[in-house]
């Protein structure tokens, strides 16, 4: 266990937290609107004679989580030893600069070939990821320094750095048809422009000291491992791996693909629904971030009085409800019934994130020197969670529509209910191995 940085470390910290959580729901907002502007964007590539689909989609689209994946944990082990600020103002110029190579195949051919939308499309979604795997981290290392020893209100930072994150990705899912129907190709550069003002935002509001680390000796690649190979931390991972594999089921390029797509079916409503309506799709989208963040908020004044491990339980099993209610509806059930149920869902499933940001902050608090290391795990899991679920929702969704997503869903829920009950397990054979060790 690494001794606790000087106590210093929050009170500098704490003058950042603010800028951070707004650069993260701009990021975020951004990065989402160009999600679904690319599903907007295939389905004319689709018309215009380019043989693009569904699961095309979703491995160009899970390029970007690959690359987070990959880079987290390497990120946010940098931004305990050179300072968070660096990363912070890095990410959003490397994301502009792919989301600008993102329309870049349709400038070069009126109709461009398959294989020049593949590498264009990837090299984008790949500056996209890394931008994400660079900030992730050293934000989240700045929020767990400047909450040290008071839980309440790490409590509340977690939850309003979830609802810039989730809030910033359900305002890009709104924004994102809407501004491809008004803008077309140029929404990219629109999108450029946000991300440079994030960049500009972090440079002007966070100081070189609110972001900057105590400094640390340089650590081997074998105990880097051993700090992320903890059994709390590892017996986590499924369960918020699988509620990430949910989110990127629903919330990218694949829902405006399925819901404003040509592709209809007799025995289901939603598939092609939103054919040729993108504002119709924003405005669905919109009072879904209205609720989801009204939640969030709720959650937000509450969720540090709580229990950890039962609030992720009965927030796994809101993503399952909410699930069961949208499959009803695609069949025509009564309003009556299926709204209360996705209400429900929704409103438990929004205390998932910041239940475990809380966790995964107090698994950090015996490893301060490494923080910004285990809290690359958020963006590991994220980045893990979004390939998963892209592919295998560009896999259902080429199978059953939007049943397919709606069951995909089911099962990453289930899987993240038993990964919960076996974090509890871990957890009391920790306690009861603590308890038998003399002194």
């Amino acid at each position: 266990m690494n001794p606790p940085s000087s106590s210093s470390g929050p009170r500098v910290a704490a003058s950042g937290s603010g800028a951070v959580i707004v650069a993260q729901l701009l990021l975020r907002t951004a990065s989402a609107a160009g999600a679904l502007a690319l599903g907007s964007y295939f389905v004319d590539l689709s018309r215009q004679g380019t043989s693009v689909g569904a699961l095309l989609l979703g491995i160009l689209s899970a390029v970007s989580f690959l690359a987070e994946l990959v880079l987290a944990p390497v990120a946010g082990s940098a931004s305990d030893r050179r300072g968070r600020r660096v990363f912070l103002i890095a990410a959003p110029l490397l994301a502009a600069g792919g989301v600008l190579l993102t329309p870049g195949a349709s400038v070069l051919a009126a109709v461009p070939p398959l294989a020049l939308v593949v590498v264009i499309v990837g090299s984008s979604r790949l500056l996209d990821g890394a931008g994400a795997a660079i900030s992730a981290p050293a934000t989240l290392g700045l929020l767990a320094d400047a909450t040290d020893g008071d839980r309440r209100r790490r409590g509340r930072l977690t939850s309003l750095y979830e609802l810039s994150s989730s809030g910033g990705i359900a305002l890009g899912a709104v924004a994102g048809p809407l501004l491809y129907g008004a803008l077309g190709l140029w929404t990219f550069v629109a999108l450029a422009v946000v991300y440079v003002a994030t960049a500009i935002l972090v440079f002007a509001r966070v100081r070189p000291a609110a972001a900057l680390t105590q400094p640390a000796a340089r650590v081997s690649l074998r105990e880097r491992v051993g700090v992320l190979a903890q059994p709390r931390l590892l017996a986590f991972l499924p369960a918020w791996i699988a509620v990430n594999a949910i989110l990127g089921t629903w919330v990218t390029s694949q829902i405006t693909f399925v819901l404003a797509g040509d592709v209809t079916v007799d025995d289901q409503l939603f598939p092609g629904a939103f054919r040729g309506d993108e504002a119709g799709l924003s405005a669905v989208l919109g009072v879904y971030v209205l609720f989801f963040s009204a939640c969030i908020v709720f959650w937000a004044f509450f969720i540090g009085r709580f229990p950890t491990l039962p609030v992720l339980f009965v927030t796994v099993a809101g993503a399952m409800l909410a699930s069961f209610g949208l499959l009803l509806a695609n069949h025509g059930a009564s309003l009556v019934v299926v709204l209360p149920m996705v209400a429900v869902g929704v409103f438990l499933e929004a205390g998932f994130t910041p239940a475990a940001l809380i966790h995964l902050s107090e698994i950090s608090a015996d490893h301060r020197d490494d923080r910004g290391l285990i809290m690359g795990a958020y963006s590991v899991v994220v980045g893990a969670g979004y390939l998963l679920g892209n592919v295998l929702g560009g896999v259902f969704a080429e199978w059953l529509l939007f049943d397919g997503l709606a069951l995909l869903t089911i099962g990453l829920a289930g899987v993240a209910l038993l990964s919960v009950v076996g974090m509890s397990m871990t957890e009391a054979a920790l306690r009861r191995r603590e308890r038998a060790i003399p002194g």
